[in-house]
């Protein structure tokens, strides 16, 4: 099975200012890495795949000898871990050193006839066989994205609780109409 998620932003104590409403299950860094951690484990078995879009976790000195420290943590991840960097992630080498099977900036996922997917840890507003049926999976926006498209989902964690499949992602996007649109039009 192959699972996504994004923006666990393992470490960070200011995320939960950032995102007060969406995190209001954590009360500290410590009790949030915790609850992620479990929702990882909880969905994914160790023979799965997970793409993290981005934004995996924070460095600081008192956690770098920690049970929190990011390899401490990576290890307690179940399943075969890829990484989309994402914009915290190229700014701090210890992610990028994780023993990661695969890091991209941007990956097409080919899953099977008719199945793709564009992983970017950013929202793109069009992308590659989208009037084809290509997903879009992203992180990055927290759930803040106003402008909704179909086919176009955020994965993050302040929008799915737990890693969610491409079968599941597949599924919800057979129930929404999808209506082609000419990027090339002068008034977009």
């Amino acid at each position: 099975m192959i699972y996504f998620w994004s923006d666990p932003h393992f470490n960070h104590r200011k995320i939960l200012d950032f995102c007060p409403a969406r995190r209001e299950w954590a009360d500290s860094a410590e009790g949030m890495n915790e609850v992620l951690i479990a929702n990882w484990n909880a969905a994914v078995r160790p023979q799965d795949t997970v793409w993290l879009l981005g934004d995996f976790g924070f460095t600081y000195q008192e956690v770098q000898e920690s049970e929190y420290s990011l390899p401490k943590i990576f290890a307690r991840l179940q399943g075969h871990k890829m990484l989309v960097a994402g914009n915290h992630d190229e700014k701090n080498p210890k992610v990028m050193k994780l023993p990661w099977e695969r890091v991209e900036k941007l990956w097409t996922l080919r899953d099977g006839p008719g199945r793709r997917a564009e992983l970017c840890h950013y929202p793109l507003e069009t992308w590659k066989g989208a009037h084809h049926g290509a997903l879009m999976l992203h992180g990055h926006s927290h759930g803040s994205l106003r402008r909704k498209l179909p086919h176009r989902y955020d994965v993050g964690v302040d929008v799915e609780p737990f890693p969610i499949s491409l079968d599941a992602l597949f599924l919800r996007a057979q129930a929404e109409k999808f209506e082609i649109t000419d990027h090339h039009k002068e008034d977009l």
